[in-house]
């Protein structure tokens, strides 16, 4: 299992209701508001696309930023897309990539035509008004999602900036690095194609935002969870030079979620044998027989991988450590809790298997002091074991989600570039109802509806806010834009962000005004990172 597993369950089950609520918009299929909306038409490299305007922003939906992937380019680097004749509609959203759904917002999808992005804009932004640009990469564990999970029509509106939601390919379609393939690509090199689609996305922005009123020299990209994960690795690639001006990392440590050429083509050796493509002779033949929905349903967890010849060329964390990238601004921080949703799973967990799990993950003669810091008896209740197993996971960034990891990306960002740290400490935002009673605080993935509250992923979500939790998202909105705007967070009437410096401040992300700049000891003390800076990284996920 993905270490962002809960995440899609959290993400399902938000959704489910959300369908409920508010409808089905932005699915692919659906316009935007169509019955009280104004047209307006922008041309772009392309030909000419109608969006539709929605309260104080226009929303540009299904724009092609590269050919369809299908046929010779599934697993192929992406091409430009092909022009069209006429008005192309942009009130409704392209499809999602293949996924086996489960959210019913998304829900499965098989079709491989899905390289799409959306547009927002301020309502009567004119072409070469030079607006900054926020590009936003959706998570969901690399195998879920699409640019539908991000409704960037109030940022747009709220903060005079132009907002980017970007498709990319999933699962194996995204990811896939059999040998057979790299021996049929021109370059040799076969996986990391959802890398690249998002590259495309970037390039396309160069070309074309100026149409939409944006800036292409003040283009800030930003991923949250495996979002983030790609956003890493977009980083220090070099082939970005030119594209990425600042970034935005939520959930993420630049680290883990990563494989080498030998872990990412035994997943494939592994895929195409589940598939029944054993035969050497004949296995990428028979990979690319197969339909979409036989792809999606073999399922497997899926990374991008490093390989020193190819796409992505050394772990980010290390390039970033060495120097080895081109420094631009960096937002970035975690969840207080970024572990406690994972720790449902280890519902019935005793002390004894508790105690063997830590000493699995450590091994026995480190067990002794993690036990000691983390006992079983932490916390009461029929949900002790998973709160303190929570806390372990997060504290130890085992999973590569917040906690002492992400800090020391964090550090290392900031002694090369300004960099802008937080930590989300909602302690009550809305989350699911099951198991009955489990207090999951601030854990992974609850902070996105603050982003991006209008999204149908999301506004289940927001639509239970407290007038407390509205205020916070409003800031949220803000400081995001702001940091695309001027390459700092800083927004009058809200507390100040100071620039993270050796162990200066960070951000506390609280609700009801209460947000302030909190010392990063404090942080580093709460998450206990004094002992897991002795211990060696734990990369092992966990997983019963």
């Amino acid at each position: 299992m993905n270490h962002r597993s809960f995440s899609l369950a959290l993400w399902i089950a938000v959704s489910a209701v959300a369908l409920a609520q508010v409808g089905c918009a932005y699915k692919a299929g659906d316009a935007v508001d169509a019955g009280r909306s104004t047209a307006i038409t922008v041309g772009t490299e392309n030909g000419s696309i109608k969006g539709l305007a929605k309260g104080d922003a226009e929303v540009f939906l299904g724009l092609p930023f590269a050919a369809p992937p299908m046929g010779s380019l599934r697993w192929a680097p992406p091409e430009r897309a092909a022009s069209w004749q006429g008005v192309r509609d942009g009130t409704v959203a392209g499809p999602s990539c293949p996924q086996m759904g489960g959210s019913p917002v998304i829900g499965r999808t098989e079709n491989e035509d899905c390289l799409y992005l959306n547009v927002y804009r301020p309502s009567g932004t004119a072409s070469g008004a030079s607006l900054p640009v926020l590009v936003y990469v959706h998570g969901g564990a690399n195998t879920v999602g699409g640019a539908v999970q991000i409704d960037g029509a109030r940022m747009a509106a709220e903060n005079r900036v132009v907002v980017v939601a970007v498709n990319h390919r999933l699962g194996a379609l995204g990811f896939l690095n059999h040998p057979a393939l790299a021996q049929q690509a021109k370059d040799r090199l076969a996986g990391n194609y959802a890398l690249l689609d998002i590259k495309a996305a970037l390039e396309w922005v160069q070309r074309n935002s100026g149409a939409f009123g944006g800036n292409p020299n003040k283009v800030t990209l930003g991923g949250t969870s495996s979002g983030g994960t790609n956003v890493c690795a977009l980083l220090v690639n070099a082939g970005t030079a030119g594209l990425i001006h600042a970034a935005i990392i939520s959930s993420d440590d630049c680290l883990r979620d990563v494989d080498t050429v030998a872990q990412s083509e035994a997943r494939a050796a592994a895929f195409a044998a589940k598939l029944g493509c054993a035969d050497p002779v004949g296995v990428a033949t028979c990979l690319r027989s197969k339909s979409a929905g036989e792809l999606v349903t073999a399922g497997g967890a899926w990374n991008p991988h490093v390989d020193p010849k190819g796409f992505h060329r050394k772990p980010a964390i290390d390039a970033i450590a060495a120097g080895e990238w081109r420094p631009v601004p960096v937002l970035m921080g975690s969840m207080r809790e970024e572990g406690r949703g994972s720790g449902v799973a280890f519902a019935n967990f005793t002390a004894q298997a508790y105690a063997a799990w830590v000493s699995r993950l450590v091994g026995v003669d480190r067990a002794p002091a993690l036990l000691a810091a983390y006992p079983a008896d932490k916390y009461a209740g029929p949900y002790a074991l998973p709160y303190v197993i929570g806390d372990f996971i997060t504290d130890s960034g085992m999973r590569g989600l917040g906690g002492c990891t992400n800090l020391a990306l964090a550090r290392s960002f900031a002694r090369q570039t300004p960099t802008y740290y937080y930590q989300f400490e909602d302690p009550k935002p809305p989350a699911p109802s099951t198991p009955p009673g489990y207090e999951f605080r601030a854990s992974h993935g609850l902070d996105t509806p603050f982003t991006w509250p209008d999204s149908p992923h999301m506004a289940q979500s927001s639509s239970r806010f407290t007038e407390a939790q509205w205020q916070l998202s409003k800031e949220m909105t803000r400081y995001w834009a702001a940091f695309a705007k001027n390459f700092n967070p800083e927004v009058p009437g809200q507390a100040a962000w100071p620039r993270l410096i050796a162990d200066g401040s960070l951000m506390s992300l609280r609700p009801g005004g209460r947000s302030q700049a909190s010392p990063v000891a404090q942080f580093s003390e709460l998450h206990k990172c004094a002992l897991w800076e002795k211990m060696p990284w734990v990369l092992d996920r966990g997983e019963r």
